[in-house]
């Protein structure tokens, strides 16, 4: 039998982002994760200037740049939209012009890291301060009332909080939804799919997102050093074939020697969040678990990490409820960048902005850096107006 304060259930940077926080406040915690890590983690990798600024809150600016220099895969300076088989927006984020007065001082290439390398090194980092982990070992069943949860092992562990990691489809979550009726959970609606390729067999560079290969959202292709990450996303609701889509598109971009890289699908929450991610001031969600992940960029990582600090900080501050004012700011970010999202799904809407993008590259990028690589809340005309006012006649 193991007696820890604070139990989190998934070692991914949610968890691991909580763990180190209650470490260096002194708290006892434990991570429990059915994997061993390294493991395996479907992510494209991308690492916004957000997801690093939290990551040099949590580690020290030091540890923060030696963890993405041992992890990354690539930086990467261009962004790209394609319709299809033609580029409508190139903007390239080395050229001063393209990027707004306050942050032209910053490096703005894009980072690309390795998942399963990145998860493996914060755990390792956690391990450093002293946190305790299980790894290879899932929690089977959990008892909410005396606060005990049973991992697959027969292992024991009594705890006073519980943080659920775990993912898009959380244990922890179906487990309290079947505890409790008036749980109100989240379900994950999307599926991604993904392949990574060998840079011999498709030379690309640059952020590259492509529209018109599947309804509703985008494909990508992610240069990452001597791999290309390329993927798609279905939305419940829409009938397709998620193999032959990415068949479809590899065929498109010239990937050569296809059948050698088999498909891989997973789960994931799209403009889903939990509606209270707290339940009883016990029992706290983050990351994924939680359904906190964008809906126009489809990133976690920023979510994930500063979920987990949060609620560490909600636990060492002895106020639980802290933890619903936070999160209610990342989810009105989520909920900003749904509306974007459900925008571009329409026909008329996309058009327009296809034609605009076309004729004005330089406000897709301005967009991305004020609104998707830092966090704001501003309206679109707002954003306009700031961008005729500091890159297009400023």
């Amino acid at each position: 039998m193991i007696n820890t304060d604070v139990l989190i259930v998934g070692g991914g940077p949610a968890g691991t982002a909580c763990g180190i926080s209650l470490r260096k406040a002194g708290v006892d915690c434990m991570i429990a994760d059915r994997a061993k890590f390294p493991r395996m983690k479907l992510c494209a990798g991308v690492t916004t200037g957000k997801s690093r600024r939290v990551l040099a809150e949590l580690l020290g600016t030091e540890k923060a740049k030696a963890l993405l220099d041992e992890t990354q895969r690539s930086h990467e300076s261009h962004l790209r939209l394609w319709h299809l088989g033609k580029c409508f927006v190139d903007c390239d984020f080395t050229d001063k012009r393209q990027i707004p007065h306050a942050y032209r001082n910053e490096d703005w290439r894009f980072v690309l890291v390795d998942r399963p390398s990145f998860d493996n090194w914060l755990l390792q980092y956690y391990k450093f301060q002293d946190g305790k982990a299980l790894e290879g070992d899932a929690v089977k069943s959990i008892d909410f009332d005396g606060r005990k949860a049973i991992l697959a092992s027969g292992e024991t562990i009594n705890y006073n909080k519980l943080v659920a990691c775990d993912g898009a489809h959380s244990h922890v979550e179906q487990l309290l939804k079947r505890h409790d009726s008036s749980f109100k959970p989240k379900e994950p609606n999307a599926l991604a799919f993904e392949i990574n390729v060998d840079r011999a067999d498709l030379d690309i560079d640059g952020i590259n997102v492509c529209f018109g290969y599947v309804p509703q959202t985008y494909a990508w292709a992610f240069a990452k050093g001597e791999k290309i990450c390329l993927g798609t996303c279905r939305l419940n609701g829409n009938q397709f074939s998620g193999k032959e889509a990415m068949e479809n598109f590899c065929n498109e971009l010239g990937l050569r020697h296809l059948e050698k890289y088999p498909l891989k699908g997973a789960m994931i929450p799209f403009d889903n969040a939990m509606p209270v991610p707290l339940w009883h001031d016990e029992v706290f969600f983050c990351g994924d678990a939680a359904g906190l992940d964008e809906a126009v960029t489809g990133e976690g990582i920023f979510y994930a990490l500063r979920s987990g600090v949060d609620a560490a900080k909600a636990i060492i501050g002895g106020n639980p409820k802290g933890y619903l004012e936070s999160n209610a700011y990342l989810q009105a970010l989520m909920l900003k960048a749904a509306k974007y999202q459900r925008a571009l799904a329409s026909p008329s809407f996309y058009k327009l902005f296809k034609a605009f993008a076309h004729l004005d590259n330089r406000f897709v990028g301005y967009f991305y850096l004020t609104q998707i690589d830092h966090t704001s809340l501003d309206h679109l005309h707002t954003i306009y107006w700031n961008y005729l006012r500091d890159l297009r006649f400023g």
